[in-house]
């Protein structure tokens, strides 16, 4: 009875080019509802046909179907989700493992922990369940106004991005019947942590959902209580113990299932992989505990490297801590360049690359006069032009590289106000929209004035806060570093005077600055100097 309730709904709702067109059986049906007693009544969801290109993905969603540079081109506006398909096809062509995975190109790459049904993967597979039988669930989609286009009507995908992401696949494969979809179609909420509140209920509800997606619905949790927090003007810093203990409470209101403190800092400990690292594990659908064992690596080269491992063995998440756990108690750090060894071949560059490395670092070792006479001796029974020439390059190199050893290892660190830094732009400006750039004056405003109009706007601004929201979260993770006294690399600034004022300019470490700024502004003044690298 609920699925026949359901597709009544839909055929009510459902426009029509044809109104002359005989009255179904379902219209007859619906005709005499006020008549007959069936058991249930029509509610206000109306279903439509929206045309595909007026539909975009949100780009605050946890679940990343898209790979990251993907993603970044669409919330750009530097590519349309009918461009990001056709390049996502053709990386599948190209045997990109991700692309493969999102797609379902290659059955023997999927991976599935969980034992019993699990939903078919792969937008291939989506796709074909489409064409053949049709698409059984509506997208939920919210009206947005854009006042560049004002006569035409966009929308935003509340629920439903596979589904919207396989008839782009339909479209692709000449099937234009698909050109069009099925849509519930709501008012955007004036309060966007209405729609952030059911992506997180939704989200924390499914069983399926990657751990990756899970992780980025917990780490939006975390900012939203760090937001509520600092409202209430409490002077206390919240330890990241109580944190992680309201984030588990919150995903126990959504699931009924309580997550403790300690799972919690394992999932958000996921999102330290990289960009490229996170897409694959989330194609990949690699669990929480499959992926713990994996930030004991030291290197992202290692951790990519053993997740493409996972994937392509199918390891449980015993297996990966098998292999994981031996290698990250016997293996040393390299304690020089010699010492490094390239344990896997992956590609012969990177073997040419440490080769290379270790010929440098042997003739360092000699003194100038020694470098000089081989080089030159080598370079003298040089056949053809070529190999002299670049034995050439590498003793001008190796010159250079001696002349400037002394400059190297002069080292002088000093402790600074913050205030006397120029505030760096370098890591908002891959971030920050033109609108915004105009606003912020560095010469002219201090980095705690930027910081302040930075907050404002990603609280009043959803399509800023989506932009910003890489930088955020870093500054975040740079905060919580700094709070817990981790060990971080020391920026780097050089001195400049102006009108006898001496002021520094960094080199490096903005992200340091400004998390030293945001924990000023909470309360915590002992962030108010910063232990700097002083280049002469």
């Amino acid at each position: 009875m609920a699925r026949r309730k359901i597709n009544i709904q839909r055929n009510l709702g459902a426009r029509t080019d044809a109104p002359n067109k005989p009255p179904s059986a379902i219209d007859q049906l619906t005709s005499s509802m006020a008549t007959v007693d069936i058991g249930f009544e029509p509610t206000e969801q109306r279903v439509y046909m929206v045309n595909l290109d007026r539909i975009f993905p949100d780009s605050n969603q946890p679940r990343h179907l898209m790979p990251s540079d993907l993603r970044k081109q669409l919330i750009d506006n530097d590519a349309t989700p009918a461009e990001v398909i056709r390049e996502l096809l053709d990386r599948a062509e190209k045997d990109d493992p991700v692309a493969l995975l999102v797609l379902g190109g290659k059955s023997d790459m999927a991976l599935a922990e969980e034992e019993g049904d699990v939903e078919e993967r792969g937008l291939f597979a989506l796709a074909s369940s489409i064409a053949e039988v049709g698409l059984r669930q509506p997208l939920n989609v919210y009206q947005i106004d854009d006042s560049s286009q004002p006569m035409q009507t966009r929308y935003r995908v509340g629920e439903g991005e596979r589904r919207f992401w396989a008839h782009h696949v339909l479209v692709h494969q000449g099937q234009d019947a698909f050109k069009s979809v099925r849509c519930i179609i709501e008012a955007l909420p004036k309060n966007p942590e209405i729609i952030y509140q059911r992506q997180a209920a939704e989200n924390a509800a499914r069983v399926d959902l990657p751990s990756i997606a899970r992780a980025r619905s917990m780490q939006r949790i975390k900012e939203q209580l760090v937001i509520e927090y600092n409202k209430t003007g409490n002077d206390k810093a919240l330890s990241q113990r109580a944190l992680q203990t309201a984030i588990g409470q919150q995903v126990k209101a959504f699931t009924g299932r309580a997550v403790g403190d300690r799972m919690v800092r394992n999932y958000l400990a996921l999102l330290k992989l990289s960009s490229e690292a996170q897409d694959l594990a989330e194609a990949g659908e690699l669990t929480e505990k499959q992926l713990r064992p994996i930030m004991r690596l030291k290197t992202e080269f290692e951790r990519l490297m053993m997740i493409k491992e996972i994937i392509a063995k199918k390891w449980s998440s015993r297996q990966v801590a098998q292999q994981i756990t031996p290698a990250a108690k016997s293996t040393p750090p390299p304690v020089t360049l010699l010492e490094v060894t390239k344990t896997t071949v992956e590609q012969r560059f990177e073997q040419r690359i440490i080769n290379a490395a270790k010929t440098v670092a042997s003739l360092m070792t000699l003194p100038t006069e020694n470098y000089d006479l081989v080089v030159s001796t080598v370079a003298s029974r040089a056949k053809d032009e070529k190999t002299h020439e670049a034995l050439q390059a590498l003793h001008d190199a190796l010159g250079a590289i001696l002349l400037k050893a002394d400059d190297l290892v002069k080292r002088q660190y000093i402790e600074l106000p913050i205030t006397v830094i120029i505030p760096p732009l370098t890591e908002l400006s891959q971030f920050l929209p033109k609108d915004k750039q105009t606003a912020i004056q560095p010469d002219q405003q201090s980095g705690a004035e930027i910081l302040a109009k930075l907050i404002n706007w990603h609280e009043a601004d959803v399509v800023f806060s989506s932009r910003m929201h890489p930088f955020f979260k870093e500054l975040e993770t740079t905060a919580d570093a700094l709070r817990a006294d981790e060990t971080l690399p020391r920026p780097v600034v050089v001195q400049q005077v102006d009108d006898g004022e001496k002021r520094y300019l960094l080199n490096s470490g903005g992200y340091l600055y400004w998390a030293h700024l945001l924990l000023v502004q909470r309360g915590q003044t002992q962030f108010k100097t910063i232990m700097v690298e002083l280049l002469s």
